[in-house]
């Protein structure tokens, strides 16, 4: 019998992220500047869903035009969606908390890849479907297109509007915690059949 110690095992390594698909441009990093990041951010949403409307399911995907009269930038808020996570604040005046929109840097920086998930919920890489969401005013049937080996998720809801159905973009956003993974698992198997 050798008194010799086995070898040491082989360090582990991290496993690789899946490549990224052909057709997803890269994310826009935050280089330190609020101001030039937001509008470099706006001028792809001009480009993706004000200039042209993605479409998908046939019907085209719309954003809320609604403009706050506060806002300096006068950007919609249907872009403020894609950019900000809404979250509690306490407000010293009012003493209490109150939800406001903060800025997202990981969120804002996939706003490249919204609309290519949008036009490829066909892609074996993504799962799309219909939920029922329990909102406060009731009851909405809301879309899910999840591209889930990168955590990233655009959501829709299809209105009817005068002209035919449209898809509204409600948001997008990258999941970050496993919490929230397993929420988008846990409605992916409760969809709409």
């Amino acid at each position: 019998m050798s008194d010799a110690m086995p070898p040491a095992p082989a360090p582990a390594t991290p496993a690789t992220p899946p490549a990224k698909p052909a057709w997803l441009p890269p994310h826009i990093p935050f280089s330190g500047d609020w101001d030039t990041f937001i509008k470099a951010l706006y001028l792809v949403f001009d480009r993706d869903f004000k200039r042209a409307f993605p479409r998908f399911r046939t019907f085209p995907v719309w954003h809320n035009r609604k403009l706050d009269p506060e806002d300096k930038y006068n950007f919609e808020e249907g872009f403020w969606h894609l950019v900000t996570r809404e979250d509690w604040i306490y407000d010293r005046e009012t003493r209490r908390k109150e939800k406001e929109r903060l800025p997202d840097l990981e969120r804002a920086g996939r706003l490249p890849w919204a609309k290519p998930v949008i036009e490829h919920d066909a892609d074996v890489e993504i799962l799309a479907w219909d939920f029922d969401d329990e909102m406060k005013w009731g009851k909405v049937v809301r879309t899910y297109v999840w591209l889930k080996n990168h955590d990233f998720v655009v959501i829709l809801e299809r209105q009817p509007k005068q002209r035919g159905d449209v898809f509204m973009l409600v948001t997008s956003f990258l999941v970050v915690f496993e919490s929230k993974r397993r929420d988008l698992q846990s409605r992916y198997e409760r969809r709409r059949k």
